[in-house]
C-alpha cells in the first residue's frame, strides 16, 4: 500500500497508511491570533500563536489521526511516499456517518498532553538548552516582568504518568548549573490538558502515588488545564 513517512529533524514520527483505497494528509498549519481573539486565548490558557503539524486520513467510514504536535521555530518536518506492507496504529479514529461530517459533539472528552512551564526571575534558555532535543520548546523567554519557559516531551506518551515521570528523570539528568536554575525558579508547575466534549457523562485521570512522590521529589507542582467543549455543539446535542 502506499503510506507516508513522516519525519520531525531527522527523527521518525510515524508510518501512516490507509490501505488500498482512501485519503492521507500531512499539514502543516500556522496561526497567529490578535485584538479580541488573542485576550480571549491568553484568558483561556492557550497559544496566541502556534505551528502544528498534523497527520491524518479518511479510511471508508473513519476519520483516522497519526499525529497532531506543535511545531517551534527551527523545525524541519520531512514526508516521503513509500509503499509498505504495514503502519503504525494510529493515535485516534473516529467514526462517521455517511454523507455528512462527524458532529462535534461525537468527540469524547480526553487527555491532550503534559506542558512544563517554568517561571523565573533570571533568563531560562540555559535551562531548557540543557534538556536538549528530548523537549519540544513552546516558548522560551521574558513575560512581562519575569522569564518563562514552557516545554513538552519531543517523545510521543499518551500515558499521563509515564510523561510526568520521564519529565522528572530529565530534571533529575541535568547537569548542575542547570539545575540549580531549576531550582532558583520561582514556580515549576506540569500541566495536565484536557479537552472536554459532550461526552462522556464524566471523565477521571488518576495518578499514581509514586509519580506525586517523583513530582514533589523534583519541587514541581501538578496543575489541569480543561478546554472547554465547543458550545454550540453542546446546545444541539
Amino acid at each position: 500500500m502506499t503510506v507516508l513517512d513522516v519525519y520531525l529533524n531527522d527523527r521518525k514520527v510515524c508510518r501512516a497508511g490507509v490501505g488500498a483505497t482512501g485519503v492521507l494528509d500531512a499539514m502543516i498549519s500556522w496561526v497567529k491570533l490578535s485584538g479580541a481573539a488573542a485576550d480571549t486565548a491568553r484568558r483561556l490558557g492557550q497559544p496566541v500563536e502556534e505551528a502544528r503539524l498534523s497527520v491524518g486520513g479518511l479510511r471508508r467510514d473513519a476519520h483516522l489521526s497519526w499525529c497532531d504536535r506543535r511545531l517551534r521555530i527551527g523545525d524541519r518536518v520531512g514526508v516521503v511516499i513509500a509503499r509498505a506492507g504495514g503502519v503504525d496504529s494510529p493515535t485516534s479514529e473516529r467514526r462517521r456517518e455517511r454523507g455528512r461530517t462527524p458532529p462535534v459533539e461525537s468527540r469524547a472528552t480526553r487527555f491532550l498532553n503534559v506542558d512544563l512551564d517554568v517561571w523565573s526571575s533570571s533568563p531560562l534558555d540555559s535551562l531548557v538548552a540543557a534538556f536538549g532535543r528530548r523537549v519540544t520548546v513552546l516558548h522560551v523567554g521574558r513575560e512581562g516582568r519575569r522569564h518563562g519557559a514552557h516545554l513538552e516531551l519531543a517523545a510521543q506518551i499518551e500515558n499521563p504518568d509515564r510523561l510526568l515521570r520521564r519529565f522528572v528523570d530529565l530534571v533529575n539528568g541535568l547537569p548542575r548549573p542547570a539545575r540549580q536554575a531549576w531550582n532558583r525558579a520561582r514556580a515549576r508547575e506540569f500541566n495536565i490538558g484536557i479537552q472536554a466534549a459532550a461526552r462522556p457523562h464524566s471523565f477521571e485521570l488518576r495518578l499514581a502515588p509514586d509519580t506525586l512522590t517523583a513530582v514533589a521529589s523534583v519541587r514541581a507542582r501538578i496543575a489541569m488545564t480543561v478546554y472547554a467543549a465547543d458550545a454550540d455543539a453542546v446546545t444541539r446535542r
